[in-house]
């Protein structure tokens, strides 16, 4: 039996046309197609509408993120100085400044994650919300190295993140940087650098005595020192390295070698190769002594040769100066304070030290000896006679013959300071020049330019400056670069004596002139005998002694000043 399927069919009154009718399932399947190309196009418009609103939002916060970038540099660009910063790891950082008309004024992040800005109490949303506001300052010299050292800050990079509300937008991140003149020193005119302190590096190296104390270089993070220590009969030799890290200047010490538990006056150091030092010192009952030090490269543990007595009757503040890899020419104030100087041979192998004949170069009195060598056969030798006028003589050496023998060449001796000059100190500046300080009659601190003819070995001078005009002893040089030597000296202030200071001079070699920079105190407590050991072109160790004579030693740092 067939089944016929039956059409429905409605007449209207439009013509009498027939107009048939969709059936049920026709009525789902249009459904089902309209479901599913609403199901396409709707996400389409969705994503649309958030690209949209996306691509809108992140032109807001492009817009918010330059006005902010802006707004910080250009305040700081033009601030008087900084006076607060966050650490550079902080992601929530702050930073505080005096402005131009020194107001203080404040960047930091409020409770709703907007950066505020004005004066430090009264702070207005300026942008955001933000997810970071960091600051990251380094010096004029040095953009490596991260500080938050208000007084030597010069250039502040910001980075701050603009986060996007819109649901595909992404966060944006902006960095602007800012050049300061903040605290800014020009230093004395000529002159192109300034001194300051690591703020981690000052160390008590030896908490009985550490008084004479001496350095010299190892390598950039290891400086051998000797000084008296404490113990004997007035005061044993001691020796340490001292251990630089040059990431934090952070510095600690090795193991402490007692070479002579007698005494060990007035010492002086020398480097013989890079694992031997030869070390003079006035010794037991005054004599003059002399010993080979030996430091292990890996354990940085000190060992020493014998002991050698090269002057039995008296020797005062010895000092050396190398005249090849095995002979040093040692002058030094014999008996009757008269002036001596003796070849002293090293030998590393059976680490021993012998002498030539001393020769007698001043008969009358020569005290507070500087010397310098010239070449590997003259050396210049300042000093103070009898007379307390400050002299200068060319000491010649002769290794050839046996035993080894010095003398005296160039005429009598050149008189550089008329009325007093103690403390000397030589550093070559060439072969014709030489930078010399001295403490002078009312203790001022003076330094002049000396030259040496080398074709008659006839002394001069350049013009004397006063590199202190209160206090400038026991001067101690280190060169730096170019023209510039550092200077460390014992100073005073009404309120304080013998605090320790530095400075840099500048030496001008066609004119024979010195200037000065500015004066920094690195102790405001106590800073007598300093010396000098460079690790870098800018930074210097310098060991003195303390409060209590402790030993002390700190990193200097030198640097280019920020023109106002």
């Amino acid at each position: 039996m067939k089944i016929r399927r039956r059409k429905y069919v409605f007449e209207h009154k439009d013509g009498g046309k027939r107009h048939y009718g969709m059936t049920l399932v026709e009525v789902l399947m249009a459904m089902v197609v309209i479901v599913i190309i609403f199901a396409v196009i709707v996400p389409q418009l969705r994503a649309i509408r958030n690209s949209w609103d996306s691509k809108r939002e992140n032109v807001e916060v492009i817009q918010n993120g330059r006005v902010l970038i802006d707004h910080i540099t250009t305040q700081l660009a033009q601030a008087n100085s900084i006076t607060a910063v966050s650490n550079s790891g902080v992601t929530n950082g702050y930073i505080q400044f005096l402005d131009n008309d020194g107001n203080a004024m404040r960047y930091e992040i409020n409770g709703s994650n907007y950066v505020v800005f004005g004066a430090p109490g009264n702070l207005s949303e300026l942008a955001g919300p933000v997810s970071q506001l960091q600051f990251t300052c380094y010096d004029a010299c040095n953009l490596d190295k991260a500080i938050t050292d208000v007084n030597s800050i010069r250039t502040v990079k910001v980075r701050t993140t603009i986060t996007n509300s819109a649901e595909l937008g992404r966060d944006q991140t902006f960095i602007g940087q800012a050049y300061l003149r903040t605290n800014a020193s020009g230093g004395a005119a000529g002159n192109g650098t300034t001194v300051t302190e690591e703020p981690a590096a000052q160390f008590e190296f030896d908490t009985g005595n550490g008084q004479g104390g001496v350095l010299c270089r190892i390598d950039a993070s290891h400086h051998l020192c000797v000084y008296k220590g404490f113990g004997g009969a007035s005061g044993r030799g001691d020796a340490v390295v001292l251990i630089v890290n040059t990431g934090n200047w952070a510095i600690s010490k090795g193991a402490m070698l007692e070479f002579d538990s007698k005494a060990c006056g007035g010492p002086a150091l020398a480097a013989i190769d890079a694992t031997n030092y030869l070390c003079v010192y006035q010794g037991d009952k005054g004599d003059g002594y002399a010993v080979i030090l030996t430091v292990n490269p890996v354990t940085w543990i000190i060992s020493m040769g014998t002991l050698f007595e090269f002057d039995t009757a008296d020797c005062s503040g010895p000092v050396l100066s190398q005249i090849d890899s095995d002979d040093f020419l040692c002058a030094y104030s014999g008996v009757g304070s008269d002036g001596f100087a003796v070849i002293l041979t090293v030998n590393t192998v059976t680490k021993t030290v012998t002498k030539g004949t001393p020769f007698e170069f001043d008969t009358d009195d020569a005290g507070h000896i500087a010397l310098s060598n010239i070449d590997n056969v003259h050396h210049l030798c300042a000093y103070e006679k009898a007379s307390a006028a400050g002299v200068a003589v060319v000491l010649a050496v002769n290794t050839g013959t046996t035993p080894k023998t010095v003398t005296k060449v160039g005429g009598a001796p050149f008189q550089f300071e008329a009325q007093q000059a103690m403390h000397n100190e030589l550093c070559k500046i060439d072969v014709n020049h030489y930078l010399c300080a001295s403490r002078c009659w009312g203790a001022v601190g003076k330094a002049l330019i000396l030259t040496v003819n080398t074709g008659t070995w006839a002394i001069g001078k350049g013009t004397t400056i006063l590199y202190d005009p209160v206090i400038g002893e026991y001067p101690a040089f280190a060169w730096i670069s170019g023209n510039n030597y550092l200077l460390a000296y014992t100073g005073d202030r009404p309120s304080e004596s013998a605090i320790g200071e530095a400075m840099v001079l500048t030496v001008d070699t066609q004119t024979d002139s010195v200037t000065k920079g500015a004066e920094f105190i690195h102790d405001d407590i106590e800073g007598m005998t300093p010396d000098l050991s460079k690790v870098d072109d800018s930074h210097y160790l310098c060991a003195y002694e303390g409060p209590f004579n402790d030993g002390f030693v700190t990193i200097l740092t030198v640097g280019s000043p920020v023109l106002p």
